[in-house]
């Protein structure tokens, strides 16, 4: 809890209201939590994906 305190206090979005410091936090976890989802799909599917970079 310390550390949220923290980050609302000393960051970019201390000035914000408390709906927009509530949105901010929402949206970075929802990325944090794809790049997850994304590394997991890599680690334990990545050996028989086939990617293809072409026209």
């Amino acid at each position: 809890m310390v550390v949220i305190n923290d980050i609302f206090k000393y960051s970019a979005i201390s000035e914000l209201s408390n709906g927009f410091k509530g949105l901010a936090i929402t949206i970075f976890t929802c990325i944090v939590s794809i790049l997850f989802i994304m590394l997991y799909w890599i680690l334990a599917y990545g050996d028989s994906m086939r990617i293809s970079f072409g026209y």
